[in-house]
C-alpha cells in the first residue's frame, strides 16, 4: 500500500465536466513524466447494467506510431459517433467502457513540453502507459476490480505487449491496483521483418503483381531484412519504406490498408513518398477513395472537439505526430514476439491475435510466421489444434485457433481496421476475451 502511494504525487491529473455530444464520458490529462502530458478520453459503456463497473474496460491503441484513438479509433473506428457525427450501431460502447488514449506522448492531443521528452522504444511507451493508468485509477478507483482489456492495432498490438508486461509487473509489485486479463493485437506490427517479406509473396498469389514486380518488392524486402540483421535498424526503417515504394510501383497504388482498393493519389518525388507512407502509418486507417464522411478529422479534432474538451490553447492536434514517428524510427522494424512469449510462459494474460485477411502492411501470412515460432508450453498443442469456424448470423465470418491462453482470429472481409470493416467478425474475438460482445 505504501509503495502504491509514493507514486501518486509524481502524477499531475486534470479532468473536466465538459463533453462532446450526448454519451457519458470523462476525459484529462496525466503528466506521465516532468513534462510529459498524455491525454486519454473515457466513454461510460451504454449497456443495459445497473452500474458500468460491472462491465469491463477496454483501451484502445491506435498504430503509428502518433496514430490518435481519440480521432482515429474514435470516430473512424469503433466510438459512438463516425465521422459525421452520427451514431454509429456497432460502437463498442454497447458492450464496454472504452478509453480512448493519445499514445506514445506526442500523439494527439498529448503533448510533450520538450520534443527530448519523447519516447524511443517500446518499454519507455509501456512505461508511460503504467503512469497514465496510475492517474486514471487515482480519479475512477471504483475501476481498479474492473476486468482490463488492451487493445492495440498495428503499431498499438506491438505497444500493448510491453504494455502489458509492465502492467502486471506494477500489479505484483502493488505500485497499481487493476484487473488486467488480456491483450489483443490487432493486425499488429510485431514482427516487422516478416511483414515486409511476405507483401511479395501476397501479392502475387492474389494476382496483384506480375513476376518482375513480386521480384523487385522481393528484392527490396531482403534488403531491409539484411540491414536489420546487421544491426542497422534506422536504415532498415528506410528501407522498409523503399519496399513500400516498390509495392506501389508493381500494384498501381494498392492500398495498404485493403488490397482490394487502391490510394487515391501518390505523390511522384522520393522525398514527398517518404512523407506520404509516414502520414499513411500515423492516420493507421485506409487511404482509398475518400468517403462521405462531413468532417475531416484534423479540422474537426482542432475546433469542435478541442473547445468541447476544453484542450489548453497551445495544443494543436497532431502537431507532434511527425516528430513521435521520426523519434522511435530506429526502433520501428524491431519485433516484440520475446515479450509475447513472456507473457505465455510467465503470466496467464489472454494474448489474442486478430487480423484481417485483405491487410498488405500487417499481412497474415507475415502473422502467421512469428506465430509458429513462438517457444512456450504450448506452442505444440496450439500447431495440433483445429481451427473453427466463426459464424455470426449464419454467414462465415473467419476462423480461429486457440490453446491454453493464446489464440489467433482469421477475419473474413476486412482489412487492417478489422473493428470497422468487419464489426460481425469482431464480436467473436470480444466475446472469446471477455464473455460480452
Amino acid at each position: 500500500m505504501l509503495i502504491y502511494l509514493l507514486f501518486i504525487p509524481f502524477l499531475l491529473l486534470q479532468n473536466v465536466q465538459a463533453q462532446f455530444g450526448d454519451y457519458k464520458q470523462d476525459f484529462g490529462y496525466v503528466e506521465v513524466r516532468t513534462g510529459a502530458h498524455m491525454f486519454y478520453w473515457l466513454y461510460y459503456t451504454t449497456a443495459d447494467v445497473s452500474h458500468y463497473t460491472e462491465r469491463p474496460l477496454i483501451v484502445w491503441l491506435q498504430g503509428g506510431p502518433g496514430g490518435s484513438s481519440t480521432a482515429t479509433g474514435n470516430f473512424e473506428i469503433l466510438g459512438p459517433l463516425d465521422l459525421s457525427l452520427q451514431e454509429r450501431n456497432y460502437t463498442w460502447i454497447k458492450n464496454f467502457n472504452v478509453i480512448f488514449l493519445d499514445n506514445p506522448v506526442g500523439t494527439g492531443f498529448s503533448y510533450v513540453d520538450d520534443l527530448s521528452l519523447l519516447t524511443t522504444n517500446n518499454d519507455e511507451i509501456a512505461q508511460d502507459f503504467v503512469k497514465l493508468m496510475q492517474g486514471f485509477y487515482t480519479n475512477h478507483p471504483e475501476f481498479e476490480t474492473v476486468p482490463l482489456y488492451i487493445y492495440g492495432q498495428s503499431y498499438g498490438g506491438k505497444m500493448a505487449v510491453d504494455m502489458g508486461i509492465r502492467m502486471r509487473e506494477a500489479e505484483q509489485s502493488g505500485t497499481i491496483r487493476s484487473n488486467l486479463r488480456g491483450i489483443a493485437m490487432g493486425n499488429a506490427w510485431i514482427s516487422p521483418v516478416d511483414a515486409t517479406l511476405t507483401w511479395g509473396p501476397l501479392l502475387l498469389a492474389a494476382g496483384l503483381v506480375d513476376q518482375s514486380g513480386y521480384e523487385d518488392i522481393q528484392l527490396q524486402a531482403r534488403e531491409a531484412e539484411r540491414l536489420f540483421n546487421a544491426g542497422e535498424y534506422y536504415a532498415s526503417t528506410q528501407q522498409w519504406a523503399l519496399t513500400q515504394s516498390a509495392v506501389f510501383r508493381a500494384t498501381t497504388r494498392v492500398d495498404f490498408y485493403n488490397i482490394l482498393t487502391k490510394m487515391y493519389s501518390i505523390p511522384d518525388t522520393p522525398r514527398k513518398v517518404e512523407e506520404f507512407l509516414k502520414s499513411m502509418m500515423i492516420m493507421d486507417i485506409s487511404y482509398g477513395v475518400p468517403g462521405r464522411q462531413q468532417y475531416d478529422l484534423r479540422t474537426l479534432m482542432n475546433t469542435q472537439v478541442k473547445q468541447a474538451l476544453s484542450i489548453p490553447e497551445k495544443v494543436v492536434w497532431g502537431s507532434q505526430a511527425d516528430a513521435v514517428f521520426d523519434t522511435l524510427r530506429t526502433d520501428f522494424m524491431k519485433p516484440v514476439t520475446d515479450g509475447i512469449e513472456k507473457l505465455l510462459n510467465e503470466t496467464n494474460i489472454i494474448v489474442t491475435k486478430y487480423n484481417g485477411n485483405l491487410d498488405l502492411i500487417c499481412d497474415t501470412p507475415g502473422q502467421i510466421l512469428w506465430v509458429d515460432r513462438l517457444k512456450w508450453p504450448g506452442a505444440e498443442n496450439y500447431k495440433n489444434a483445429t481451427r473453427q469456424p466463426i459464424w455470426e448470423n449464419n454467414k462465415l465470418e473467419g476462423y480461429y485457433k486457440s490453446y491454453g491462453n493464446f489464440r489467433f482470429f482469421w477475419i473474413n472481409k476486412a482489412g487492417h481496421s478489422v473493428p470497422r470493416d468487419n464489426p460481425a467478425g469482431s464480436n467473436a474475438f470480444l466475446r472469446d476475451m471477455t464473455s460480452f460482445g
